[in-house]
């Protein structure tokens, strides 16, 4: 379904047959709040991502992705090896001037970019070397939706399941009808919206498959410690 095809969905279960822009716009509005909701329920498959880094030599500062919400890891496919997620305390503990160069090993959150906003990451040490790969993969929030998101497909375009979808304009009605004052019509739509979104939980369950996950005993890393390789130690 496309945006336009939930929002005059939702206009109908709450009740009203006018399709106005007013109304498309007050659904709009709602129908942000629905999928910030739904997509803050669980780790949803759907909201996984993977981005790309091309360091530049001498610069240590890189923008991620504008949908970033939280970075999961990251990984340097030209030099084929992982790096840590670590601490701006981690980095200035061992290099307080940030002027180590080499290989990337580490990745540390700096705030958001200036000009995009987006999440910012520093590269310890500084890259050497140019057009090196460093790909990450994410967890993305879904940006705010205008008019000019109207026209796209909600599953190909923004990836949210089609389950999903009478979810959405379920809860987009429910809130209509909260507002104009119909308690017994939102509580039905809101009922819907919930078993759906069960629904949608479940097949998320099982997208790990026959696998299962146990969590890490603490004492698996009782003796386990952190090292690393200052430049110029090994000369």
């Amino acid at each position: 379904m496309t945006l336009t095809e939930v929002l005059e969905r939702s206009i109908i279960r709450a009740g009203l047959t006018e399709t106005s822009a007013g109304d498309l716009n007050t659904a709009r509005i709602y129908a942000n709040s629905v999928i910030q909701d739904i997509a803050s329920r669980a780790t949803w498959w759907w909201l996984f991502k993977e981005g790309t880094i091309t360091t530049v030599a001498s610069t240590r500062a890189y923008a991620l992705a504008t949908d970033v919400l939280t970075p999961l890891s990251f990984r340097d496919t030209s030099n084929n090896q992982t790096l840590s997620i670590k601490s701006s305390d981690d980095m200035d503990a061992i290099d307080p001037d940030q002027s180590e160069t080499n290989d990337p090993q580490w990745v540390v959150l700096t705030g958001a970019n200036a000009t995009t906003g987006a999440p910012q990451v520093d590269l310890h040490p500084t890259p050497s070397t140019s057009l090196d790969t460093i790909k990450y993969r994410y967890f993305k929030y879904i940006p705010e939706w205008t008019t000019a998101n109207d026209s796209q497909d909600l599953f190909t375009i923004h990836g949210i399941p089609i389950l999903l979808h009478q979810a959405l304009y379920n809860g987009i009605a429910a809130l209509i009808q909260v507002e104009m004052g119909d308690d017994s019509g939102a509580g039905i739509n809101r009922s819907e919206m919930e078993r759906i979104i069960r629904q949608a939980l479940a097949v998320n369950g099982r997208m790990s498959g026959n696998g299962r996950t146990r969590m890490t005993r603490q004492r698996d890393n009782a003796f386990k410690f952190d090292f690393t390789i200052r430049e110029g130690s090994l000369t």
